[in-house]
């Protein structure tokens, strides 16, 4: 079946193309294949299936293999008459420095008629530059949707007055991270204050496993305490972490991302890196706590409701297709 919404009068239907080949299996998180597409309710099928034409918009994951990349060449050799535009899928600001060659293909079809970019984070960085180069093809907004089916109803009373620190350990991606597991390694009262999760690995690039804490036990492992922390790496975007806070039932600690309503980012105390502050908010009285949690969860399911971005995303992607039509 697929999802379609309404914009001008108009029902586009979009179909989310994957890899046919990939080991989405061995993911670490529900980003990436169908799993991202899950949520927004849009048909998941894989690259293989393009040539059917039985769509209006295909929105294509960026997860590709040696096959895939023959595949696409061969829809994009097709008379653009004769095919759907497509929007391939960018997850990371840093994805035009790749030097994988797949990925590289991506931006090697820049300004082909009918391709165009969906961006699951504000432009910032190499993309940032990328898209300001951009003559023919557009660029779209596709974050990751709110999935209310992974929420976690675990009263705060009942946890752990802890801090939950998760994710990969780089000084120049992810500076607030690095500096803050940098100064838990020095003070015993930090360790006591904060549980830290090691980032998994990446098992999808053929790389050991570290633990298997991932997916909905990732949630579940933060719902254990009372606050999570959250930065937006150096280009301060919004990781599903943020969302996963809000699937947790957490109070948010840390810096929020750009991207995030008004809403959202009231439930954030001014981030400093002193230890005093951090336990002054583990030490906050629990009904202010279950107030900001509360808050936290309502403005992240409205601000990444389904229906809310795919409206958004139909509007854009026919501005665009139209605007390039024309």
């Amino acid at each position: 079946m697929f999802a379609a919404a309404a914009v001008w009068g108009i029902v586009l239907r979009v179909i989310y193309f994957h890899s046919d080949t990939h080991p989405y299996d061995k993911a670490i998180y529900p980003g990436v294949g169908p799993a991202f597409a899950r949520p927004l309710g849009w048909e998941a099928r894989p690259i293989s299936g393009m040539d059917g034409g039985d769509f209006d918009t295909g929105v294509v994951d960026n997860r590709l293999e040696q096959a895939d990349v023959a595949r696409l060449r061969r829809y994009l050799e097709y008379p653009a008459k004769c095919r759907r535009p497509i929007f391939f899928r960018i997850s990371d600001p840093d994805m035009p420095d790749t030097l994988n060659p797949s990925v590289r293909f991506i931006f090697d079809c820049a300004d082909l008629p009918g391709v165009h970019y969906a961006t699951t984070y504000d432009p910032e960085g190499p993309f940032l530059a990328f898209t300001r180069r951009l003559k023919a093809s557009g660029v779209a907004r596709l974050p990751f949707a709110y999935d209310s089916s992974r929420e976690i109803d675990a009263p705060l009373r009942g946890r752990s007055r802890r801090l939950f620190l998760s994710g990969a350990n780089s000084r120049e991606l992810y500076p607030v991270r690095y500096a803050l597991r940098r100064r838990r390694r020095w003070s015993p009262l930090l360790r006591h204050l904060i549980h830290d999760l090691e980032h998994p690995g990446y098992p999808e690039q053929g790389k050991p496993q570290r633990h298997d804490i991932t997916h909905d036990r990732f949630v579940a492992l933060a719902a254990r305490f009372t606050h999570f922390l959250l930065c937006g790496t150096r280009f301060n975007v919004e990781l599903m972490k943020y969302v996963e806070c809000a699937y947790a039932g957490s109070v948010p600690v840390g810096v929020p991302a750009n991207s995030l309503s008004a809403a959202a980012k009231r439930c954030f105390r001014p981030y400093t890196v002193r230890s005093r502050d951090l336990v002054s908010d583990l030490r906050e009285p629990i009904l202010g706590l279950e107030k900001r949690a509360a808050a936290y969860r309502d403005a992240m399911r409205e601000l990444r409701s389904p229906s809310r971005i795919v409206g958004e995303f139909v509007a854009q992607a026919s501005a665009i297709v139209a605007g390039r039509a024309a």
